[in-house]
């Protein structure tokens, strides 16, 4: 009987998985915060006219229906400029694609996966930020145990 019961529950617990990739979530916060209620929404990609993306360090345009290869930077319909080398510049901000990344005609970023980066401009400058802390806390690890070294 027991063994019918953890069945059911692994069966009830596979069946209430959603699957699919586009999601509304809808959070009640009334017991932790001013907020009512938070809506998100996840975008995936589909290639459209004039989208950029960087695959085996080759810059690639989607037109007429195939990804073809750019024999020049490319200047997207929002002046966002991204270059054979992969560098996408806006507004003196500039980002590297990964293998595989995409850049909308209208500036929007998607991963390998075709999941939406939202904050890609955003992104880079925390990860500049968290290396950089990174390499602050080395600097000063490695100076403490030159300083310990000394003391002994």
């Amino acid at each position: 009987m027991k063994k019918f019961f953890l069945m059911a529950s692994v069966v009830a617990l596979l069946a209430s998985c959603d699957s699919t990739t586009d999601t509304d979530v809808s959070v009640d916060r009334d017991t932790i915060g001013p907020v009512a209620t938070e809506t998100v929404t996840t975008k995936t990609y589909t290639p459209a006219e004039g989208d950029v993306t960087y695959r085996n360090k080759t810059l690639l345009v989607w037109r007429g229906g195939e990804w073809v290869k750019s024999d020049k930077d490319v200047t997207l319909d929002n002046g966002v400029i991204v270059y054979q080398n992969g560098d996408v510049k806006k507004d003196g901000k500039t980002v590297h694609l990964e293998d595989g990344e995409v850049v909308t005609s209208v500036g929007e970023f998607f991963d390998k996966t075709g999941k939406a980066i939202s904050d890609a401009w955003d992104s880079t400058k925390k990860g500049v930020r968290k290396a950089g802390d990174a390499m602050e806390k080395a600097a000063k690890d490695i100076k403490e145990s030159v300083d310990g070294d000394k003391n002994h």
